[in-house]
């Protein structure tokens, strides 16, 4: 601690900041992954220490959130390490926290009820929300302008309902600044009112609901037998419709299958646009996840990634918690992330069915995952090593784990003919029974293709 504090000549207790965070960046460094390193811990500067904290600067916005929500802590250990102070805190600020007019829009925008985080440039578009993001879109462009008023998301826990209602208020509030945004659940409408009622503020209340641009309500399956709110919503949409304000709406089910609601409440809320959304496909799963790795600066084997989407094909929560699972397990037990880390990690969530079936397009996928390759490296022409072998190694779980002709297996991988599936398929076989690192690749490979 003699070199990093001192006292000044009035008495005043110093600490070098500067030398402090310094001899922090090593440990830090060697704490996480180099890329999350370098883009983000790279990007933060000693600002001041004051009161027991050191405060300390991100030059960008958007990596304030994510230091402060997953490497705070690691942060403030090292720092402390280092200072020898056990009892220093440490603060994350940015650019943002400086400006003037930006607080004051923050305050604005902290009365809309919106979470940054959840925008179109964070949303994954597949044919699973394809109508309900085109019409999000749409609506965020023109709010009010379209014949999409009002607009009704319906689906399953989890699917990103939410999400898109959050990006089309945050798009508005980005574009259209004096437009009035309010994001609120169907429960704490509900609550509200009856607090209204309860203290008199009826007026209030109504003033709060019906002077808004744009309403989003999330969950409106809630306002089921709540007689009294379903009729103060009945006006509140009557009010904002006729006003050419937007409105949207979520609910686990289409209107129609609401039917502990009003008919009159059901039917206006049809007479927009009603789309679902639907569990996400292989591809869209991939992508979800491939963007939350990039948005976290996180970076995981191919192989796990794969077997993450696979096997968590409920929801994307699901998801995302899956592979923050995974993260947290390697982080806590100070270990690589690898497939054998990752079936561990995750035995809780898997269950017999959610095991893929196991086909000629799977074992490729799976395997060239494995080998950082493509499946169009799989069934393309290329005969260096690097391709050859993994493709030999696909046909020969291919011959192994399905029953499929020779001739059918070469059509997978590029309309090869029977003589070359059989030559690879028993090249394999041989190499396996002397060679123990191939063998244990093969045996890896084969226990994830069968979900095992």
């Amino acid at each position: 601690m003699d070199n990093l504090s001192k006292s000044t000549d009035e008495g005043k207790f110093y600490v070098d900041i500067q030398k402090i965070w310094q001899e922090a960046l090593p440990l830090l460094e060697n704490s996480m992954t180099q890329v999350i390193y370098d883009t983000t811990i790279l990007s933060i500067i000693p600002l001041s220490f004051e009161n027991g904290v050191l405060t300390l600067k991100t030059t960008n916005d958007f990596y304030k959130p994510s230091i402060e929500k997953r490497y705070l802590s690691e942060i403030t250990r090292c720092v402390r390490t280092v200072s020898g102070m056990q009892d220093i805190d440490v603060r994350i600020v940015a650019p943002e926290d400086f400006d003037e007019d930006n607080l004051a829009r923050r305050k604005n925008y902290e009365e809309t009820n919106l979470r940054r985080r959840y925008n179109f440039d964070t949303f994954v578009k597949g044919k699973c929300n394809e109508l309900a993001y085109a019409a999000a879109e749409a609506i965020a462009e023109n709010p009010g302008k379209t014949e999409y008023n009002p607009l009704f998301l319906y689906g399953g826990v989890g699917l990103g309902k939410t999400h898109i209602m959050h990006s089309i208020g945050n798009y508005v509030v980005d574009k259209y600044p004096d437009l009035k945004v309010l994001y609120v659940t169907s429960e704490t409408f509900t609550s509200e009112f009856i607090t209204a009622i309860r203290e008199e503020q009826i007026d209030e209340f109504k003033k709060k609901y019906r002077e808004v641009d744009i309403l989003l309500m999330d969950d409106v399956q809630f306002l089921e037998g709540k007689l009294g709110t379903q009729e103060e919503m009945f006006h509140t949409f009557n009010t904002l419709h006729n006003n050419n304000k937007q409105i949207v709406l979520t609910s686990d089910q289409p209107p129609k299958e609401l039917t502990d609601l009003e008919a009159r409440l059901t039917s206006r809320f049809a007479m927009g646009l009603t789309a679902d959304i639907n569990v996400p496909d292989y591809e869209t799963r991939t992508a979800i996840l491939e963007k939350k790795l990039d948005l976290e600066h996180l970076d995981i084997p191919l192989i796990v990634k794969d077997f993450i989407t696979r096997n968590i094909v409920s929801n994307i929560r699901d998801l995302e918690g899956a592979l923050n699972k995974v993260t947290a397990y390697a982080k806590l037990t100070n270990a690589k992330i690898t497939l054998d880390l990752a079936e561990q990690a995750l035995k809780d969530l898997l269950t017999p069915e959610e095991k893929p079936d196991v086909t000629v397009p799977l074992i490729q996928q799976i395997v060239a995952a494995h080998f950082g390759l493509t499946t169009m490296d799989l069934s393309g022409r290329k005969r260096t090593q690097s391709i050859v072998l993994p493709r030999q190694i696909a046909m020969y779980l291919s011959r192994k784990l399905l029953d499929v002709s020779l001739p059918d297996v070469g059509k997978h991988f590029g309309g090869r003919d029977h003589s070359t599936v059989i030559h690879s398929c028993e090249k394999i076989a041989n190499e396996i029974e002397t060679d123990t690192k191939l063998r244990t690749i093969v045996n890896d490979l084969e226990r994830n293709i069968k979900g095992d």
